[in-house]
């Protein structure tokens, strides 16, 4: 088996939506309210290096990270509550607090291929912590509601690391917003599929 790879973190920042958008307390379900749903779900997604030329236009010059880092923006003015935090009502209840605290964005890169490591398959090579984003020094991991890192290989692919909170958005919910983002990396004018609360 070879050595564990390693990632090398460039920079962690806000990324805010790309538009104003509604701010104040938005009501969670009283499923969501309960202290559990606070965790934060992970996932990782693989990108071969011959879909990173789907990316549209100019962006392929600008690499991963940053086309990823505007399509977020552009999503959030969509998903708006994830630019926001967790945060208690005035009678104590779990909500989120919306607003433009933003979604922090890990840019990171590795020198090996996706190949290298098999393409992220079992047994892992690179440690899974080091493709995911971190929590920032000040945040309260407990409000968070979603963190974003993309990891760029020198193969050309790509890893997109999401830390999303289960009280805000489920399953399908993070997908319907992953989605999004990719459609607005590749050139979409807009999203296919608006969100319903």
């Amino acid at each position: 088996m070879a050595a564990a790879k390693s990632v090398e973190r460039l920079g962690q920042r806000r990324v805010v939506p790309a538009e104003p958008t509604p701010a104040g307390p938005l009501r969670l379900s009283w499923l969501d309210r309960y202290p559990t749903q606070m965790a934060l779900i992970e996932s990782l997604h693989v990108f071969k290096p011959a879909l990173d030329r789907a990316i549209g236009g100019d962006d392929v010059a600008v690499g991963p990270a940053r086309t990823i880092e505007r399509a977020l923006a552009r999503a959030l003015v969509h998903y708006y509550p994830l630019a926001g935090r967790l945060a208690f009502s005035d009678s104590g209840e779990v909500c989120v607090d919306c607003g433009d605290a933003g979604v922090w964005f890990t840019e990171a890169e590795a020198s090996c291929s996706l190949e290298d490591v098999d393409y992220l398959e079992y047994p892992m090579m690179v440690p899974k912590d080091e493709l995911l984003p971190p929590t920032p020094a000040g945040e309260e991991e407990r409000e968070l509601v979603l963190l974003v890192q993309v990891t760029a290989f020198a193969c050309g692919g790509f890893v997109v690391g999401f830390r999303f909170s289960h009280a805000v958005a489920d399953g399908p919910g993070a997908a319907q917003f992953m989605a999004a983002v990719g459609e607005l990396a590749r050139g979409a004018g807009g999203v296919s599929v608006e969100p319903v609360r």
